[in-house]
């Protein structure tokens, strides 16, 4: 886990120092998550996240396709109410139950403008990385967290808005699937849905 968020960071500063270079040309994007577990995720905890961002850079190759780097945070919690838990010795323990997971994924992104003109403009994304994973199960005032690092795949889609003819300055509206693969508490993913909305503003 050290060593890949030292590898992580290094990765990062070097992009982020060689977006800088080219700042005139750089996007920024900002955006308000909320994201839905699916799969076996969802026998972990069943509710949507609301605390949810996305922010990252673009840079782009043309007048359709962005190249950048993004950075995005999800919170999950779920208290379930008392019940009776056996130990697997032959005792019963009465507790509440509180499960709460964080997501911090790191991507590499790519979108791709489907039209050039238009009040509104379709997009398809892409983003592959590392998704930094808190995991912590309390059983009364006993917990037993996780913290590691996975494999984290995104594929969006959606909608641009422009508020400007002459600066690249647009709303974003979509939604996305984040496959999410993990092993723990019988659990095979933390996989989910989300849709988003935000903002793309130029960086001169």
């Amino acid at each position: 886990m050290s060593t890949m968020k030292y590898v992580l960071i290094a990765v990062t500063l070097l992009a982020l120092g060689t977006a800088a270079q080219a700042q005139h040309d750089l996007q920024f994007n900002i955006n308000y998550n909320v994201n839905i577990p699916s799969g076996s995720f969802r026998d972990f905890i069943d509710k949507p996240a609301y605390k949810g961002f996305t922010a990252g850079f673009a840079y782009p190759i043309n007048d359709q396709l962005r190249v950048g780097l993004s950075a995005g945070y999800n919170d999950y919690y779920q208290k379930f109410p008392r019940q009776v838990y056996s130990e697997g010795s032959g005792s019963d323990i009465s507790a509440v139950v509180s499960n709460s997971v964080q997501q911090i994924p790191i991507l590499l992104t790519a979108d791709y403008t489907l039209t050039k003109k238009g009040f509104v403009r379709p997009y398809v994304g892409v983003g592959a990385g590392v998704n930094f994973i808190s995991l912590d199960q309390y059983l009364g005032e006993f917990d037993d967290p996780h913290t590691n690092g996975k494999l984290a795949v995104r594929g969006e889609a959606g909608i641009l808005i422009p508020l400007s003819s002459w600066k690249a300055t647009a709303l974003r509206i979509g939604g996305s699937y984040n496959y999410a693969p993990y092993n723990s508490y019988g659990i095979n993913n933390l996989s989910n849905w989300g849709i988003h909305a935000g903002i793309s503003v130029p960086i001169h």
